[in-house]
């Protein structure tokens, strides 16, 4: 058979369909994103805004099996929408990802944990995956040419055996690590921290979150970055927290947050949930070092309309 792949969102890497090829190549099919008469043709959507692009591209193959999911078909009154929840075949889950599919990549990419335990409302990852489970050492998706590594996992030290195994690996193997989600500092422990260190990181950021605007967890998030100083971390060059905007939180709540951070050393990287006026600033503001660094908010002339939101002072 022939099969065309299509990664609807962007050139980024795409492991379900780099898993589909491995899986197709075994079975001895032509595969790739370039195929002119697919038998069958995969179109995956990450991201919602692209849902109807992705629907618009698959009506232009009447003549083939045209399969189509993602999340980027989520509807949260209906979990079980067959395009959310489509997972693509057993088989092909654990297979090494084809990185032949994207020449210049040159690391591993894949997830050790899926699923997790916590149920923020913002978030899809239970609904679609469940709890925290193991998934894959990264010895089963390493390619020896490649020294870096990349997770997806949504919280990497969530299954604490499997994080120190998987780090060693990265250590022994002299290979560099990089998580692309945000570590939860909620959990984080001197242990953890401690093992952090030991790795060598592929980005120059460690980036955790701060979602929620609470006493309880505001204390996690001190007591947590007290713990990454103890370890021996550089807190301005080498610690960021992604800060969640335009959910459920006011903007005195997202600037605090934002300010909070600043005053014990690290960095705030805001992540706009609903876009608004206000949260632009704060984002163009607090996403940009020098700026970050260098002034308050209330000083950053082009917020001067959007300031009293904040309700600061």
């Amino acid at each position: 058979m022939e099969i065309r792949l299509i990664n609807i969102d962007s050139i980024i890497p795409n492991l379900a369909l780099m898993q589909l090829s491995s899986y197709h190549k075994m079975l001895g099919d032509e595969v790739g994103f370039d195929i002119n008469n697919p038998d069958v043709v995969y179109v995956s959507c990450l991201f919602q805004i692209n849902a109807g692009l992705a629907r618009g591209m698959a009506s232009m193959y009447p003549d083939s099996e045209v399969i189509l999911g993602g999340s980027g078909f989520y509807n949260k009154d209906d979990l079980q929408n067959e395009l959310f929840t489509r997972t693509i075949p057993s088989e092909a889950q654990k297979v090494i990802p084809d990185y032949s599919l994207y020449p210049d990549m040159n690391y591993d990419f894949g997830f050790t944990t899926r699923g997790c335990f916590r149920s923020c409302p913002f978030c899809i990852v239970k609904a679609k995956e469940g709890g925290i489970h193991k998934w894959q050492h990264i010895s089963e998706f390493h390619d020896p040419t490649h020294k870096e590594v990349h997770l997806l996992d949504n919280n990497i030290y969530g299954i604490k055996d499997w994080f120190f195994e998987n780090t060693e690996y990265v250590i022994e193997n002299d290979l560099k690590l990089k998580v692309h989600p945000g570590f939860d500092i909620r959990i984080i422990t001197d242990e953890i921290a401690t093992q952090l260190k030991r790795v060598k990181w592929g980005s120059n950021m460690l980036n955790f979150a701060w979602d929620n605007f609470s006493e309880k967890d505001e204390n996690k998030v001190i007591r947590g970055i007290e713990i990454l100083k103890q370890a021996g971390f550089n807190l301005r060059s080498q610690i960021g927290f992604y800060v969640l905007t335009g959910f459920d939180t006011t903007p005195y709540q997202d600037l605090y947050r934002c300010r909070k951070l600043k005053e014990l050393g690290v960095n705030a990287f805001v992540m706009q949930y609903k876009k608004t006026r206000f949260n632009h600033h704060l984002a163009r503001w607090s996403n940009r070092r020098e700026l970050y660094w260098s002034i308050d908010f209330k000083d950053y002339k082009p917020a001067k309309g959007v300031y009293h939101l904040a309700d600061a002072e």
